[in-house]
């Protein structure tokens, strides 16, 4: 198995970020970053797999989208810090200081713009298509006895 993944997995494990190239069903070829079995707490992992000319990266149950122009560094970096991430969400001190230490590097009263989820919950999805046609407004024209009955109402 080689190709960028390849590269990427080769690239970690020179910057002794413990991760492993392999097969998962449903996803391909993945490198699977921050698994260290010499670790008491059997740390998770990141998942790092390329689908639709795409990097995609799992962590928790989280799906991010890295963008169609990140060259291999921004890939690095990306994984890196979600296996630091993983790691401190696990009670690692040393990976809290880390993630303590980026955040003081973020310049004050710079925020993040919220994102949307890569795969939103279909419930949820549906709820918010409902809501929103509710907020717009319904009208509907149907057969009656005395000729077609129309009724319309706007929310506003």
């Amino acid at each position: 198995m080689s190709g960028p993944l390849g590269e990427i997995h080769r690239r970690l494990r020179a910057d002794n970020v413990p991760s492993t190239l392999e097969y998962r069903p449903g996803l391909g070829t993945v490198v699977a970053a921050g698994v260290d079995p010499a670790h008491p707490s059997g740390r998770g992992a990141v998942l790092l797999h390329e689908a639709g000319g795409r990097y995609w990266i799992q962590q928790g149950g989280q799906t991010f989208r890295l963008p169609p122009d990140a060259d291999d560094d921004v890939v690095l970096n990306s994984v890196k810090l979600r296996v630091v991430h993983a790691w401190a969400q696990q009670g690692d001190p040393d990976a809290s200081a880390v993630l303590a230490k980026v955040h003081e590097m973020v310049p004050p009263g710079q925020t993040l713009r919220p994102r949307t989820p890569a795969f939103p919950d279909p419930f949820t999805l549906a709820f918010q298509m409902f809501d929103a046609a509710i907020r717009i407004g319904w009208s509907m024209t149907v057969p009656s006895p005395w000729g077609m009955y129309h009724a319309s109402f706007v929310i506003r």
